[in-house]
């Protein structure tokens, strides 16, 4: 089996391809700028071809997908959304790579979407739910895997949840329960269901932490961990409400991202969903001993 990993310079992306390759399989990237790109030597390390593409230069993409059994696409332009990339990348690009997928005649496009709990409306939102409806009608095999809010990222302190410094904010109550998800489960569940026969045309995986927690307790936990209190600003909920008329494509989805994040996310069933593929899933309080130990919460 042949695989293209499209977003493999980013974290989880490079994840699921070091993840393929340690199953032994033919891992493929896509990657701007190809062998001149600064990660593509860590990749190239774990034996990953390097092809140089964009999916933002639609004649990139047929050489890519020629050959190639299943791609896997963990692409965004998030978090930085730079030169219009939610429409150009996460929506237009994305949809480019669908395209060429198919044409090449790939049998199964695994994509990474975001939780089907969040429906405030985003450019983000228009850029998922356009590509997932586009591989239902496609001719591949589609799993469209729709992750809760990534631990590392919304506990992490560009979103003011800074572990080390012994701060957090608090969006909307504090109350909302969210199955907080590891971006490394996130990658997980990628290689699983890559390598992994599915009997359905289409598979919707929602996937989640192996608990749903308030960011109250998430402090709580922490605090424990770490053996300091946190010192804790709330932002309220109408300030939140307020931000959800923003025009700039990237200030309507971290708005839209953050007024669902304060109204809570839980995904039910989420301990059996991993089970199901064989994937432990990092907890929370799993999450805060690595921070306690010093270790970091990427790695």
């Amino acid at each position: 089996m042949a695989c293209l990993v499209v977003g493999a310079t980013g974290f989880v992306g490079g994840q699921v391809a070091r993840g393929l390759r340690e199953r032994g399989i033919s891992v493929r990237a896509l990657v701007r700028g190809g062998a001149s790109h600064p990660k593509s030597g860590e990749l190239r390390e774990a034996g990953v071809d390097i092809v140089d593409g964009d999916v933002t230069r639609a004649e990139s993409l047929a050489p890519a997908c020629r050959g190639i059994d299943v791609v896997v696409s963990t692409l965004t332009s998030m978090p930085t959304g730079a030169n219009d990339g939610l429409r150009r990348v996460d929506h237009d690009g994305a949809l480019a790579l669908i395209d060429a997928a198919e044409r090449a005649g790939v049998r199964k496009f695994v994509y990474v979407s975001y939780s089907g709990n969040i429906d405030q409306p985003s450019p983000l939102a228009t850029a998922k739910r356009d590509c997932e409806e586009r591989l239902r009608a496609s001719a591949m095999q589609a799993v469209i895997l729709r992750p809760s809010y990534f631990a590392e990222i919304w506990l992490g302190p560009a979103l003011g949840f800074d572990a080390r410094s012994g701060k957090a904010r608090i969006y909307g109550s504090g109350d909302a329960k969210v199955s907080y998800i590891s971006a490394r489960d996130v990658a997980a569940f990628a290689v699983a269901v890559a390598t992994h026969e599915q009997a359905a045309k289409t598979t919707v995986l929602e996937v989640g932490g192996p608990d749903a927690v308030s960011l109250r307790q998430v402090i709580a936990t922490f605090e424990q961990a770490t053996g300091r209190e946190f010192i804790v600003e709330s932002v309220p909920s109408e300030a939140l409400q307020a931000q959800l008329g923003a025009t700039d494509p990237l200030q309507a989805t971290f708005a839209a991202l953050t007024y669902a994040y304060a109204n809570g996310d839980v995904i039910d069933g989420a301990r059996e969903t991993a089970a199901r593929y064989g994937i432990e899933l990092r907890s929370v309080a799993r999450l805060a001993s690595e921070m306690a130990r010093g270790d970091s919460l990427n790695a």
